[in-house]
């Protein structure tokens, strides 16, 4: 919701990044220096997943440069 409140709808997040050496996406707004503790609050992270059943935690992979964005 908070990229919305930023971006407007987006097919996909532009705050969502890629992150090789740990293997998964990473979160622009939660890393933001001034702003990152308001964010990671509002968007519960750090609180577990909230879609445990999500068929794509078990494949992770960079999606940048596919088809199935």
């Amino acid at each position: 919701m908070e990229s919305h409140r930023l971006h407007g709808y987006q097919p996909r997040c532009p705050e969502l990044f890629w992150d090789n050496g740990q293997g998964r996406y990473l979160c622009r707004l939660a890393k933001d220096p001034v702003h990152g503790e308001t964010f990671r609050r509002a968007l519960l992270i750090g609180k577990g997943c909230c879609a445990p059943l999500n068929p794509w935690r078990e494949e992770a992979r960079n999606r940048e440069n596919t088809s199935d964005k």
